[in-house]
């Protein structure tokens, strides 16, 4: 499990397929050992692929970080399909790497087969859970609901703000898949409760893109909401997200990222974005490479992030800082204890 103690703070200098630098903890060399072969770690992209400023190059700054830190070898194979990913796979165990990370739903079925097959090798999985996982496998899921709802809270206080007479939230979902389903449903939730708790009426509306990889799709579904009234856009579509975004901005309207602070990963569409909603998976593969690295492999299992560990949240508000009102701020804050300690539920 990742704690709050250990929590990273990141700033993205994104170049070409985004990396990011962390603050360093490299391991001291010992002179007085014989040398040992480096851990070879290796991440396999989830379908969409590098180049997305968020969630596969998240993965890949914590990854290319850790080799960094660490001197650790590392590799990562772009993937467009499952065939990719079960090749991927197969590439890094054919070339004995000793930690192969995977991402998303797409690579749950070739992680349990390649698992099974080679009980030497050690497989993490984010973004989905097995069911009695193998003793070689970890697999990671983020509650990422909860930040959703805060952002829904936000984006919902936000579209009143910029449009009193006929506010109007909307969200562009990738594939409807749990964890686009989990997204959707802390969002509207967060609008919900910020109607009921203010007494307002901020309308919701939304669709699908079925792509992580189709930025033209995503400014089309986006452009289609704005043109019903839209003030605010979520897109957590992957790439295709980001044609949302870019959408948003030509049309003088806002919008939240999602995965990473994309207003420092995606800095074309920066002037749209009141916040990004965080799901931390580049701390989730930095700790847990530099696990391996200090204490060999611990604990297979499925287990499950979130605010209480300060692995999801919400990011600062750069521009729009100073245009949010300090009850809101307070609010938010607020929220996010009653999300901690159950007293708020996401519906999820």
């Amino acid at each position: 499990m990742i704690h709050q103690s250990r929590l990273i703070i990141f700033r993205f200098t994104f170049l070409l397929l985004g990396i990011a630098t962390l603050a360093s903890c490299k391991k001291d060399d010992d002179s007085t050992n014989s040398p040992t072969p480096k851990l070879k770690i290796g991440l396999v992209s989830a379908e969409s692929g590098f180049g997305d400023y968020g969630y596969n190059d998240l993965a890949l700054a914590g990854l290319t970080q850790a080799g960094t830190d660490l001197g650790v070898i590392t590799q990562s194979i772009d993937c467009n399909d499952s065939i990719d990913i079960k090749n991927g796979i197969n590439y890094f165990i054919q070339n004995n790497f000793d930690i192969i990370f995977c991402l998303s739903y797409g690579a749950k079925y070739s992680v349990i087969q390649a698992a099974q097959a080679n009980p030497t090798k050690h497989f993490i999985l984010i973004d989905d859970t097995i069911n009695n996982p193998p003793a070689n496998v970890k697999c990671f899921v983020y509650q990422v609901d909860q930040a959703s709802f805060l952002c829904g809270f936000l984006g919902a206080y936000w579209a009143e703000k910029k449009d009193p007479a006929n506010p109007i939230c909307s969200w562009v979902g990738g594939i409807p898949i749990p964890t686009i389903e989990q997204f959707k449903t802390g969002y509207l939730s967060g609008i919900t409760y910020y109607n009921n708790t203010y007494l307002r009426n901020v309308d919701t509306i939304g669709n699908y893109t079925n792509s992580f990889s189709d930025t033209i799709v995503g400014a089309s579904i986006a452009n289609g909401l704005i043109n019903a009234g839209a003030d605010v856009v979520f897109p957590f579509a992957g790439e295709s997200g980001l044609g949302a975004l870019s959408a948003a901005k030509a049309a003088g309207k806002w919008a939240i990222g999602v995965d990473v602070d994309q207003y420092i990963s995606a800095p074309y569409v920066s002037s749209a974005l009141i916040s990004s909603c965080l799901k931390k998976i580049d701390v989730t593969i930095y700790y847990e490479i530099k696990n391996f690295y200090d204490n060999g492999w611990i604990n297979s299992g499925n287990f499950t992030t979130g605010l209480s560990t300060n692995d999801v949240g919400y990011a600062p508000f750069h521009d729009y800082e100073t245009q949010i009102d300090d009850s809101i701020k307070n609010k938010l804050i607020n929220i996010r204890s009653e999300l901690i300690n159950g007293s708020i539920q996401t519906g999820w």
